[in-house]
């Protein structure tokens, strides 16, 4: 470390950072416009005048950078045309909408996102005009070549093959097909379809290979080639691995030209802090942690694992069979090393994990030179003549075929994807000081023995020793990091806009009580599914509908079809429909989609019981026999949740005569989930005094169409001295069981108060009640 100041001044910088981050400092956040803050605030439509800055093509819009006409915040746009200039003057027709902070843990982050993009508004857009198309600029330039890049692609290969290297190439996803992009997630090689660093540096250093064969001397090749990667990495839209990759690759240039030594944690050092400095909201950004993780796998951990000097020296004595196992060793043990940096990270992002990408990595290392050098020879050679290209090409077809074949072959293996969850904060930087103390401890013996130089017998020894000690302590650190306590008992209410979503966990034992919204598009994909993988929950034991209305089940819907398509790792294994359904059309949606994923179809009465653990699941409503067609929502499944001294009850839309006959059945209760996202017509006051709720929680979007929650509701639950939690004010509720206390935890509260067999709050800390907007 005293050989790198660099690398010092880098952790310095980052810690102020953080630091400053924890104190409130606004540190890189755009301007926020007060103009556009209003716009934000109506929800109305308006016209908005600015000057295009960047664009990058998505997979069902083009996204626009817009600066403001007369300010200096800038916009997302998000259009149907992708032929707005760079650097033109536009007016934009659409809806301005400020990026919010996730309202359920595991959802996606357009704060983070919109921010990295320095935008704090963004726009959805329904009309474009051209006002100016401004002068020649090479942003322009850029694209106009990106997009001919592309076509040329086309003309020349499969749309698979051709959506693959345009990725790969021109950093543009948005060519990857769905299922193509699916392969490379599930096998572990999606890191390929996208410009890397090792992508940059093979094509710069045979770029550079290029220019010396073409009798260019040294210095001038090296600057030349850093000169090259800098426009390639404007021209595929400087992402986030690809400035870091520029920058180290025109340090080692330098270096090279300069006569100098070249040390990677040094040049990785000051592409951080020159990237920080720029823009410190990458700290918040995966991108920017995978990116940096895997270089600093490669050339800090790997080193210290890989074979000694004395151990490489001896290479030349091998024969090809001893060489060739040496080689795949040596392969096995960079893949460990990037792991040992990025499953911690991976879990942390994105809360899965492929288990068996170690072979297709191996593989992919091995081709992928095959693959980049002919691609980006035929893409060039393509623009003068598509016929000269095809057979350029033909290499990198071939692999690509092979890459195609092989992730399919591991994305459709069993078991391959692991729903993990995302490890506490305390568990991330427990593991990373195991491993950094570990890794001191190898580093400082293999120092001494290469001091030392002690015999071949005695360095084997020393070294199964090493490796024993180093599998306990790594098993040990991976056990920490992925340990996931069980709850004893739980209930959820997601944040799902204008519908319900409920989430009971007791053990094992995990229940999604309905799952739908009719303000949120792709519940499911985006709400549900996200906050099932965060909490590493990776198989549902039972999902009941209550009844069939879309804002309850459309995500459920969304879950087995994708289950049935082979599109997440999630298994259910029980989907229970209430008993009037049997029969009726509206149960043909369910059954159709729970035969394609393979799973069970029952259906629930009065009476019907489930038993997990110390978990008593009851049925109340509707009794058998009883016919609903019609009035749906007062044929709602109601259950009765019981663990210990507490009691909780999930009405879902209940109201009128199924009210009525709940009402006979049910006893008083610490938890309600208010019926029909409160409703006046739903959850009369006889009915609040026969359970006598302590706490009650809403679900619904504010504002909406129904204007839910209905003040009468509220004041009814505040007369009978009920703590309000509802999902517009505190985004999910969670209600734990911890002890003889209930835990009540909201995405932006957090309050907690002892359970009482009598229903009443015995003390509160904090304001108990959350008075929803009106």
């Amino acid at each position: 470390m005293r050989k790198r100041p660099m690398c010092l001044a880098c952790l310095g910088f980052m810690l102020v950072l953080v630091l400053l981050r924890i104190a409130g400092v606004p540190l890189g956040t755009p301007f926020s416009d007060p103009k556009y803050e209003k716009q934000a605030q109506q929800g109305s439509r308006v016209w908005i005048a600015g000057t295009i800055e960047t664009y990058e093509k998505k997979s069902s819009s083009s996204g626009y950078v817009l600066r403001g006409e007369g300010s200096k915040g800038k916009l997302y746009v998000l259009a149907k045309r992708d032929d707005l200039p760079v650097g033109a003057a536009v007016r934009v027709y659409g809806t301005v909408k400020k990026p919010e902070r996730p309202r359920n843990p595991g959802m996606f982050d357009e704060k983070v996102y919109y921010e990295g993009k320095n935008c704090a508004f963004y726009v959805i857009s329904e009309r474009e005009e051209i006002t100016d198309a401004g002068k020649w600029n090479i942003g322009e330039a850029l694209r106009l070549a990106r997009k001919r890049c592309c076509a040329v692609l086309k003309e020349m290969m499969s749309d698979e093959d051709a959506g693959v290297l345009s990725a790969m190439l021109l950093g543009e996803r948005s060519e990857l097909g769905e299922e193509t992009y699916l392969a490379y997630q599930q096998s572990g090689l999606l890191h390929l379809v996208s410009v890397s660093g090792m992508h940059l540096m093979l094509l710069g250093m045979a770029f550079r290979r290029l220019l010396m064969v073409l009798h260019l001397p040294k210095v001038p090749a090296s600057l030349a080639a850093a000169a090259a990667m800098v426009l390639y990495g404007m021209f595929t839209g400087s992402g986030t691995a690809t400035v870091r990759a520029v920058v180290m690759f025109a340090v080692r240039m330098g270096a090279v030209a300069a006569g100098r030594t070249y040390d990677s944690i040094s040049a990785l050092s000051l592409a951080a802090i020159l990237m920080l400095a720029e823009k410190p909201g990458y700290l918040e950004q995966s991108g920017f942690w995978l990116s940096f993780g895997a270089v600093t796998a490669i050339s800090g951990i790997y080193p210290i694992l890989a074979a000694g000097k004395e151990e490489q020296k001896r290479r030349g004595e091998k024969t090809i069979s001893e060489k060739l196992l040496a080689k795949g060793k040596e392969a096995v043990l960079l893949y460990l090393s990037l792991q040992l940096v990025l499953l911690p990270l991976q879990a942390w992002y994105y809360y899965e994990i492929p288990l068996f990408a170690l072979l297709p990595n191996l593989a992919a290392g091995c081709v992928m030179t095959a693959v980049l050098l002919p691609g980006a020879a035929g893409l060039l050679i393509g623009l003068v003549s598509t016929a000269a290209g095809r057979i350029v090409l033909l290499p990198a077809c071939v692999m690509l075929a092979f890459l195609r074949q092989m992730t399919n072959i591991v994305a459709g293996i069993p078991g391959n994807l692991w729903i993990c969850g995302q490890p506490q904060m305390w568990q991330m930087v427990l593991y990373g000081g195991i491993l950094l103390g570990l890794l001191l401890v190898l580093d400082g013996r293999k120092r001494k023995r290469e001091a030392e130089n002690p015999g071949r017998m005695k360095k084997r020894i020393e070294a199964r020793k090493e490796w024993i000690f180093s599998g306990v302590v790594l098993c040990s650190a991976l056990v920490l990091l992925f340990w996931r306590p069980e709850e004893a008992f739980s209930i959820t209410a997601l944040d799902v806009g204008q519908g319900d979503a409920l989430v009971v966990e007791s053990g094992s034992f995990v229940m999604l009580n309905d799952g739908g919204s009719s303000s949120v598009s792709a519940v499911g994909e985006k709400r549900i599914l996200p906050y099932l993988k965060q909490r590493g929950i990776g198989r549902l034991d039972a999902v009941v509908v209550t009844h069939p209305d879309a804002d309850h089940t459309n995500g459920i819907l969304e879950l087995l079809e994708q289950i049935g398509a082979g599109k997440t790792a999630l298994r259910i294994r029980h989907l229970f429909l209430p008993a009037w359904m049997k029969g009726s059309e509206k149960e043909n949606p369910f059954i159709l989609a729970a035969q394609k994923a393979g799973i069970m179809v029952e259906y629930l009465k009065k009476g019907d019981k489930i038993h997990a653990g110390e978990l008593t699941v009851e049925v109340l409503h509707p009794g058998a026999g009883e016919d609903y067609t019609g009035e749906e929502n007062a044929g709602s499944v109601v259950l009765q949740l019981s663990c210990g001294a507490c009691r909780a009850l999930l009405t879902g839309d209940l109201e009128g005569s199924g009210e009525e006959k709940v009402m006979a059945a049910a006893g008083r209760c610490q938890i309600l989930k208010v019926a029909h996202h409160g409703s006046r017509n739903s959850t009369s006051e006889a009915f609040l005094n026969r359970i006598q709720p302590q706490i009650s929680l809403i679900s619904c979007a504010w504002p909406g169409r129904y204007g839910h929650p209905h003040q009468e509701l509220l004041e009814r639950l505040c007369t009978c001295q009920s703590h309000i939690y509802g999902t517009p004010v505190d985004g999910a509720v969670t209600v734990r069981l911890k002890g003889k206390r209930l835990l009540v935890r909201g995405y932006r509260s957090n309050m907690e108060f002892p359970v009482s067999q009598t229903g009443k709050s015995s003390g509160i800390s904090g304001n108990a009640e959350y008075a929803l907007p009106e």
